[in-house]
């Protein structure tokens, strides 16, 4: 891993370019799947970057040992500053986390499967590097613009993802886990 992240500027259309190359002569689920692997590939230089800049916010702390409402602010402040969007972690269930990722560049994307899938792999990859194992992350429809990713073990997150598909809602898919 690279002491210092580097990072450019690019056009926030490059998602949409991403999406529409990627979908050419493609199922949409193998589009959805390369896309992720693209975020989950970014998650190294991501988490480089994250550490860095919470580290240099948290006066040189190991940035995973702060406590969660203070990384989270301030991982938010790290994504805003580099365009993204504002991250909002939510515990929303003892076995589910969410991450509201409001206002996010993905989310306007165009072209090719609906979804911020390259933002699923990156928090895929740096959510398993937090929690120090796999993490699975899964992002749920919410409407308004806003994206919110849910994390946890695959087993809870399977559960979600079945009572999700015969038609609850998320409420009554997190109730129904207990």
């Amino acid at each position: 891993m690279n002491a210092t992240a580097r990072f450019v500027h690019v056009p926030a259309e490059l998602f949409s370019s991403v999406r529409r190359a990627l979908v050419r002569d493609r199922e949409p689920l193998e589009a959805v799947t390369l896309l992720r692997e693209v975020g989950f590939e970014l998650g190294g230089a991501v988490d480089s970057g994250l550490r860095e800049h919470v580290s240099h916010a948290g006066g040189g702390a190991d940035p995973y040992a702060l406590d969660p409402e203070r990384f989270w602010q301030t991982a938010s402040a790290y994504f805003e500053r580099l365009g993204w969007g504002r991250v909002e972690h939510r515990r929303i269930h003892p076995g589910v986390g969410a991450l509201d990722l409001v206002e996010w560049i993905e989310s306007g994307a165009d072209g090719g499967p609906q979804g911020s899938h390259i933002s699923t792999g990156i928090f895929t990859d740096l959510l398993g590097r937090i929690a120090g194992g796999a993490v699975v992350v899964m992002e749920v429809p919410m409407g308004g613009g806003l994206t919110r990713l849910l994390f946890g073990a695959g087993e809870t997150l399977g559960a979600v993802y079945q009572s999700l598909s015969t038609g609850a809602s998320l409420d009554d898919a997190l109730a129904r886990l207990g």
